[in-house]
């Protein structure tokens, strides 16, 4: 990604505070938008967090605990999959399209595979196949009380929110903010008029974006790149070098072989065309750049935002599977509270310990504070995005338990 730098002329600092003066003298989101946000900050954002070991859902508006009740889910051989979800749909009434036709009242799902919250028998163990069931009584409430969107967090130990304070969660920026994080005066070249009438359309053009951002929360993922991105950061080196890999497409072609084979003896080495971690590092040092392990994804209104790579130290250890909540706040707020919980690994990694090891660019950093909003989260996770994310859902993050035993 780049970031465009507002150069200097006398002109500039007048020219700033008109801009944001012209944001400032309209509504903080736009009239609509800002009302939506208020009224959804004052009646607060529902979060399930339901935990197989105790058979049990707890309902959290903020850190307050608001209901609990116990559950059933999936019996032995159909384990409801432990890991981060939404509220997909709700439906009062619905038949299962898998088991019969099987009656599922006040359904709330969290899958387009089949896994949803309803009403049905709960005895005091797993018992269904892979739903989660909810005493009538219950699941009729719950159906009054959730929105589509809201937080579903399955663990397999017991979990309960905590707070968290860490100066690395993001925070959402003010109009003035979003103003100043562009500005670059002082030793800067100055530039005639016409060119700093240019940077101020610009500016202009980025306030009005942020003014009109979607009041959705933002959904962020953090994991480790894939195999086809190293492919990729493979070809981009390659072609960096002068040897042509021809489509950078992160697969392994004969032209990519052939540009690795021709790096190879230009370096020395044997010929082989393979993908090895040698090949990596040389690659890396012939370019001056240490290879990048990990990548911050976005989803907003339920479908991809951006993405960008971003570094994990101490790659080899496990990080866990962590949950980020932040808190509602009102339009305008710049300092907002976080809520964290561990999904999966806290045996191996705390929150905080999982998020020390997260190194994200300054610029993305101002990307994503610009475009927060309340109710945004932020999953860190070994296991990368789930097959089950897909058009019209979050995130959807399923942790492999049994390599994590094993680490």
């Amino acid at each position: 990604m780049t970031r465009r730098h507002l150069r200097y002329s006398p002109l500039l600092p007048a020219l700033c505070v008109a801009a944001t003066a012209l944001v400032a003298s309209g509504p903080a989101l736009s009239a609509e938008k800002a009302k939506d946000a208020g009224d959804v900050a004052e009646a607060g954002r529902l979060r399930l967090v339901i935990s197989r070991s105790e058979q049990r859902v707890d309902v959290y508006r903020g850190l307050k605990l608001v209901t609990s009740s116990r559950i059933s889910s999936g019996k032995p051989g159909h384990a409801t999959p432990v890991g981060v979800y939404s509220i997909l749909e709700k439906r009062k009434w619905h038949r299962s399209n898998i088991y019969s036709g099987a009656p599922m009242p006040f359904m709330q799902r969290i899958t387009w595979s089949g896994i949803a919250l309803h009403a049905g028998h709960v005895p005091n163990y797993p018992a269904s196949h892979g739903c989660i069931r909810l005493p009538k009584p219950f699941a009729q409430k719950l159906f009054g009380m959730t929105e589509v969107g809201a937080d579903v967090i399955l663990t397999a130990e017991p979990a309960r929110l905590t707070s968290i304070h860490d100066a690395r969660l993001f925070q959402p920026l003010a109009p003035d903010a979003v103003v100043s994080s562009h500005e670059e005066p002082g030793d800067a070249e100055a530039v005639p008029p016409h060119v700093a009438l240019a940077d101020f359309e610009y500016l202009v053009d980025r306030m009005a974006r942020y003014q009109n951002r979607s009041t959705q929360p933002l959904r962020i993922l953090v994991t480790r790149r894939t195999g086809r991105q190293r492919m990729m950061d493979i070809q981009s080196m390659l072609k960096e070098l002068g040897h042509d890999p021809g489509e950078i497409d992160g697969y392994l072609g004969g032209n990519t072989g052939g540009a690795i084979q021709s790096f190879q003896r230009a370096t020395g080495a044997a010929p082989t065309g393979m993908v090895t971690d040698e090949l990596v590092a040389a690659l890396h040092k012939a370019v001056g750049r240490p290879e990048i392990k990990g990548h911050l994804y976005v989803r907003q209104n339920r479908k991809p935002l951006f993405d960008a790579p971003v570094q994990i130290r101490d790659v080899e250890a496990p990080l866990g599977t962590h949950v980020f909540s932040i808190a509602d706040f009102e339009p305008g707020e710049t300092n907002v509270s976080w809520m964290a919980l561990t999904v999966a690994g806290s045996h191996i990694s705390s929150p905080r310990e999982a998020l020390d090891r997260i190194d994200i660019p300054q610029d993305l950093r101002t990307r994503i504070s610009e475009l927060l909003m309340p109710g945004s989260s932020l999953v860190i996770t070994d296991d990368g995005i789930g097959r089950e994310t897909g058009r019209g859902t979050d995130f959807i993050v399923q942790p492999k338990l049994q390599k994590l035993a094993q680490n």
